[in-house]
């Protein structure tokens, strides 16, 4: 009766352990969600939910605490933190949607390339391992120093160690399609090459590069804030939350907000974006889905 008993409250409790994760899966995603949309919304409306101007300096506010005028305070040159964080928004996101778009559409025709064209992908990937050699930071870090720190030149040093990531993944998947019958009909039937690139090769593409591009760009966001944040970024005219906590971190004892609150905004948008990620690789890969349930 005993064991009975123990048995029972075991699966009670690995019942109870399981729903509490499906709950928790379930909860995730929508949580994420809401938090990600109110970055967004947060960015978009800056000029109107912003109290001051991000940018214009005052000696006599410098390092003020939280108040009424300013709600997170000041930083060292008198700024409102809070206008300051909205406005980074707009950067991060910026960065984070630019390059990856512009990494998926540089990558998606070079990796369709080299999956279907032998001798292109003997040229194309060995170029591709050559940038991937490179630790992308520094690389990035060496095209801002060469280009200037804008917001275009950053894009620029951000996107291109992407590239080889996503030419790597749409050519996996192009190896495994053009293996696939309808494939080789079409190529019996005479079926030009553009036509059975653009008609059965690329949309097998799409599902794993939706995923692809939530990554790169939570990447991209975290590695932008890293430049700023080394000085190697946007220039510190143009607010963002890598520059926000670079010109906090010489105040860090005497104010850790300046650096707490750009950084755990930076931390829950990243987050964000990866779970969203996780969420859209299970509806779209039902094995993946199966195997976490």
């Amino acid at each position: 009766m005993s064991l009975a008993m123990k048995t029972s409250g075991a699966t009670g409790a690995s019942g109870r352990g399981l729903s509490l994760r499906k709950v928790g899966r379930a909860i995730a995603p929508v949580l994420a969600g809401l938090i990600l949309a109110t970055v967004i919304l947060a960015a978009l409306l800056a000029p109107w939910i912003a109290p001051h101007d991000p940018i214009a300096m005052s000696p006599m506010d410098r390092l003020k605490p939280p108040s009424a005028d300013f709600i997170l305070g000041t930083d060292a040159y008198g700024r409102d933190l809070f206008s300051r964080i909205l406005y980074g928004a707009r950067t991060s996101l910026v960065v984070g949607a630019g390059v990856a778009v512009a990494a998926l559409l540089i990558g998606l025709p070079l990796g369709i390339l080299a999956g279907f064209f032998r001798p292109v992908d003997a040229v194309l990937m060995r170029l591709m391992d050559g940038l991937m050699a490179i630790p992308g930071i520094l690389l990035a870090i060496a095209i801002v120093a060469l280009g200037g720190s804008s917001i275009q030149t950053v894009l620029i040093a951000i996107t291109i160690p992407e590239i080889p990531r996503v030419v790597r993944l749409v050519r996996s998947v192009v190896l495994t399609t053009r293996e696939e019958p309808y494939v080789e009909a079409a190529i019996a039937l005479g079926t030009s090459l553009p036509r059975i690139m653009w008609r059965h090769l690329m949309p097998s593409t799409f599902a794993p590069l939706i995923i692809q591009g939530t990554y790169i760009a939570a990447s991209a966001i975290l590695t932008e804030a890293i430049l700023s944040f080394l000085g190697a970024g946007i220039g510190t005219e143009t607010p963002s939350w890598g520059n926000v906590m670079a010109e906090g971190r010489l105040y860090f004892q005497l104010k850790p907000s300046l650096i707490l609150w750009p950084g755990l905004v930076l931390s829950l948008c990243i987050l964000s974006i990866n779970i969203l990620g996780d969420k859209v690789r299970d509806l779209l890969d039902p094995r993946q889905k199966l195997r976490g349930a």
